[in-house]
């Protein structure tokens, strides 16, 4: 009995004591302050013991898709802080002539927009199921999603910068653009490393910078530590691709070229 009295104590105090006067907010935002306190569904006179964090933050970023994450901190004894973190449009869905933004874990930021900045990279997902605006879009094909997220990543790791474009219709016939003019055969990368392909992939797109920065082709890499590039150039009677390969190699690549010629 005595431990049942001393318990409904300690919750008259936390209900009588610990109610909300103060919501504060902080952090980097395009939204107001008075945006994000509303969004949070928090009120003054509310108990600051009894708010839940994951709520709090899960009704932030769904109403205000620009906040990428809310960290709730109680001011004992009754301020409450919201401190929150921007996220930005890193991808973009193409649809009936219109965008869909995408952050870089694939929450839709915004549906239906008519243009991109030029640092955004163009993303084919497959069949899209719905593209809610503060949720992550939803794909048929459920594992695409982390695979783009992962080839992100292992970009990053590599130093494989300026991607324009990611072709993921076919999740065993990967394809990436390097600024809009060479495209990285990428194939399947359930049973080889990713990481490999894109670090070939990589000192490829160095070597043909070095001779020509304004080369434009294919660069195959769907064999486990080799690429294969042909650049085509077009005249009026033919079309010469120079095929050239090269090994993975703790030293140096290794390169053989031939030449194709087609009507």
């Amino acid at each position: 009995m005595g431990i049942a009295f001393l318990l409904i104590g300690v919750i008259l105090v936390l209900t009588m004591f610990f109610n909300i006067s103060e919501i504060t907010v902080t952090g980097d935002t395009v939204y107001a302050a008075e945006e994000i306190s509303n969004a949070s569904g928090v009120n003054i006179g509310d108990n600051l013991i009894f708010v839940s964090k994951k709520k709090i933050d899960e009704k932030i970023t769904s109403e205000l898709p620009y906040v990428g994450s809310v960290k709730v901190k109680r001011r004992l004894p009754t301020g409450l802080e919201l401190q929150v973190t921007k996220t930005e449009a890193v991808y973009a869905v193409a649809q009936d002539g219109y965008f869909t933004l995408l952050n870089e874990k694939g929450k839709v930021l915004e549906a239906n927009t008519e243009f991109i900045a030029e640092n955004i990279t163009l993303v084919n997902l497959g069949n899209i199921i719905s593209a809610t605006v503060g949720k992550n879009i939803e794909l048929e094909t459920e594992k695409v999603l982390d695979k783009l997220i992962k080839i992100q990543e292992e970009c990053n790791n590599c130093g494989l910068t300026d991607i324009t474009a990611v072709d993921l219709s076919d999740i065993y016939n990967i394809k990436l653009t390097y600024q809009g003019r060479i495209i990285l055969e990428l194939g399947d990368t359930d049973k080889s490393g990713l990481s490999k392909k894109l670090a070939l992939g990589q000192a490829a797109i160095e070597h043909q910078n070095a001779e020509n920065e304004f080369y434009r082709g294919t660069i195959n890499l769907t064999v486990d530590g080799k690429g294969f590039w042909a650049e085509e150039t077009s005249t009026t009677e033919t079309t010469t691709v120079p095929e050239t390969s090269v090994e993975e190699s703790t030293t140096e690549s290794a390169a053989e070229s031939t030449t194709k010629t087609a009507a």
